[in-house]
């Protein structure tokens, strides 16, 4: 019973370290896209933003719009950011810092660079009929990671750049995607795994210790019990004993001697002697002859 319960309760704990686990991976590939929703967000609801062109940041090819870039009065060159350049430079810079990689893509993507890969061409079909996101715990070159997608609406901001491809206010014109590397959680969860496995077993063993110790006294006590009520038969019991010669009949219908019949039956044992009555009955010259010592002596 106790092996029972520790191996549920280890299975139990453990599954609980599994699903925390989980929950600890999928909340942080949430709160990172959910990062990137605000930022895109700040950028569009200012129009795009300028920075300068440098060689890291070069005018986007796929921007199509009135000055999208510019010269500033002193001769510094400007180029316009929209949201989905800054996505991607966010991206670069939390890939390189945290290992955490995001991608923006599309089924209909502008930038050839935006295109799905297969998993994410999935999880969008799946978001196109509804699902508010899709994700699951994979492998990727023998690592594990956690992979998140979700969708992009259609918001009046976007329209300037995706009016053109058809879309309207409400619909689904891509998503964001994150892919979050689990071998630091899972290295974690697995010493955190082997410490309930180790708790468990040196509870099983004491338990196991206290078992057999149990078992052993009540044993004990058991032999002891029976002893007692084997004493206390074959002492107390009811014998049935001739009320003449004084015989008493065994099981096997024998009849034998009270002496003989206790000494078999319990550590008694017997010497014989005379008591008074018989020796009056029985030997009634020895009881009226004068001892010697008691004889007097004669005169003289």
């Amino acid at each position: 019973m106790a092996t029972l319960a520790l191996s549920a309760s280890l299975w139990w704990n453990i599954s609980q370290q599994n699903r925390g686990a989980r929950t600890v991976a999928l909340t942080l590939a949430r709160a990172t896209l959910q990062k990137d929703v605000l930022y895109r967000r700040w950028n569009a609801m200012h129009g795009g933003i300028y920075v300068l062109v440098n060689s890291h940041t070069q005018p986007n090819p796929y921007l199509q719009i009135p000055e999208r870039d510019i010269t500033t009065d002193s001769g510094r060159l400007l180029t316009m950011i929209n949201p989905a350049y800054m996505t991607r430079q966010v991206h670069e810079l939390a890939a390189q810092a945290t290992g955490v990689q995001g991608h923006i893509t599309s089924l209909k993507p502008i930038r050839p660079g935006n295109a799905p890969d297969p998993w994410e061409r999935r999880a969008l079909a799946q978001t196109e009929k509804g699902a508010p996101e899709v994700y699951q715990i994979m492998k990727q070159e023998g690592a594990p990671i956690l992979r998140l997608l979700r969708p992009l609406y259609v918001e009046k901001s976007c329209l300037p750049c995706h009016a053109k491809q058809g879309y309207q206010v409400g619909q689904v014109r891509g998503g964001l995607s994150v892919t979050v590397p689990l071998e630091v959680l899972w290295a974690q969860t697995g010493r955190e795994k082997t410490t309930l496995v180790l708790t468990h077993a040196i509870l099983w063993v004491i338990s196991l210790a206290f078992l057999l110790l149990g078992t052993f006294r009540a044993g004990r006590r058991i032999a002891e019990r029976d002893q007692a009520r084997q004493d206390l038969r074959v002492l107390s019991g009811l014998l049935p004993i001739c009320s003449h010669c004084k015989k008493i009949r065994s099981k096997d219908e024998h009849w034998e001697r009270l002496e003989s019949y206790i000494s078999r039956h319990s550590e008694a044992d017997f010497s014989h002697g005379l008591c008074p009555d018989c020796v009056a009955k029985y030997y009634p010259k020895t009881e009226r002859a004068p001892s010697k010592r008691n004889a007097p002596k004669p005169a003289g």
